[in-house]
């Protein structure tokens, strides 16, 4: 550590930035390392922009919205030094997660691949290589271990959210659990997909698919996922597969592509957009989909995004501002000579009714202060 801190100072000294830093400016910059969140806030802020596909186009864009930019300690109380922890991640090589308890797995939420998928992919974007990402257990400390995060994942995956009997038994809560299999778990999955391509293959999006929409099982998932409002979980689960495929992230076949197309595109024509980041009526992914579905369907869909695109009514605004001229009426106006009279004389009388009030007030405290000690002298 001394060696890079030698070596990361005197790279600032030489840098011929202007104005020039000075020396203890230098060492106590490179002497950073631990960064965070400003103060107050939480949350790396990459997951947020995951889970809306539609604002960015590449992982470049995910990268560069790290929020972890912060120094702590070393005088430093979280102040921004985005460039500092930028110049750090350039020679980071290996990342870790930390787990301390078994209540939340690594795609129970979307704290995971903030953290250590943020993190991941903005070393690859600075270094141009992809750092070795591990799970650190410490759950129990007489077993302290490192596990390969692409281990610990597809465990994860395998182990539940494909797992028969746990689907079987999130249909017994409903909405609940339907909410549970594509909002959350797909989600978190999507969001692993963003920040750590090489991890998530097409096989797992391919099982995804077999498991949940063509029942693999035999356990009426798939009936299950279109009963009531459970419909707009299956939706937005389609469209997360639909937004993978055409952000390359899934090479899926054409017929593939056609059947998810179709599905997704009947059921929001029957029940509407399910409100999410992948299926707001702008979404680049909609202008990709349309060729690929029916006349009928095509049609049906494109009415439900004009729809929801609908304009809001604009007042009508004056374009210019110029003075409003009173219309003419047939009562007698009072002079503005007369008019400036009669305030005047109106706001003297209230002035004068304001100053006796005050008066009494006065009085009647004089009066009552001085009562007791009256009283008592006779």
């Amino acid at each position: 550590m001394a060696a890079n801190w030698v070596r990361d100072a005197a790279q600032r000294l030489d840098s011929g930035a202007e104005p020039e830093p000075e020396p203890e400016q230098a060492g106590s910059l490179a002497a950073l390392r631990l960064f965070g969140v400003a103060p107050g806030a939480y949350g790396a802020g990459v997951n947020t922009l995951v889970e809306r596909s539609g604002s960015w186009q590449d992982r470049g864009e995910l990268a560069r919205s790290n929020r972890m930019g912060h120094a702590y300690g070393m005088n430093h109380q979280g102040e921004p030094v985005q460039a500092v922890f930028e110049d750090s991640l350039k020679h980071v090589t290996r990342t870790y997660l930390g787990r301390s308890s078994n209540l939340y797995g690594l795609m129970d939420n979307n704290d995971a691949f903030d953290y250590l998928g943020g993190l991941s992919m903005a070393v690859e974007h600075l270094s141009g290589k992809a750092p070795e990402n591990f799970v650190s257990w410490h759950n129990d400390p007489r077993k302290v271990r490192l596990e390969p995060l692409q281990q610990a994942l597809l465990a994860e995956l395998r182990g539940r959210f494909l797992n028969p009997v746990w689907i079987k038994a999130l249909m017994q809560h409903d909405y609940a659990g339907a909410r549970t299999m594509g909002s959350e778990f797909l989600e978190y999955l999507w969001g692993w997909q963003v920040t750590n391509p090489d991890i998530i293959k097409d096989s797992a999006w391919e099982e995804v698919k077999a498991v949940y929409l063509d029942d693999k099982h035999a356990l009426g998932v798939d009936a299950f996922l279109e009963k009531g409002a459970n419909v707009h979980v299956k939706s937005n689960m389609l469209a997360i597969m639909l937004v993978a495929i055409q952000k390359g992230f899934w090479k899926a076949d054409e017929a593939t592509q056609h059947a998810l197309a179709e599905q997704f595109a009947a059921l929001v024509a029957e029940h509407g957009l399910p409100g999410s980041g992948h299926t707001r009526p702008d979404h680049p992914m909609f202008e990709w989909l349309m060729p690929k579905l029916s006349d009928p369907l095509r049609d049906a869909l494109q009415a439900r995004l004009d729809s929801a695109l609908r304009a809001v009514p604009q007042t009508n605004a004056p374009s210019s501002i110029s003075e409003i001229q009173p219309e003419a009426t047939d009562t007698p106006q009072a002079a503005p000579d007369q008019t400036e009279t009669q305030g005047d004389q109106s706001a003297s009388r209230y002035l004068w009714l304001a100053a006796l009030i005050v008066l009494l007030l006065l009085g009647l405290g004089i009066w009552r202060g001085r009562g007791p000690r009256l009283r008592g002298v006779a």
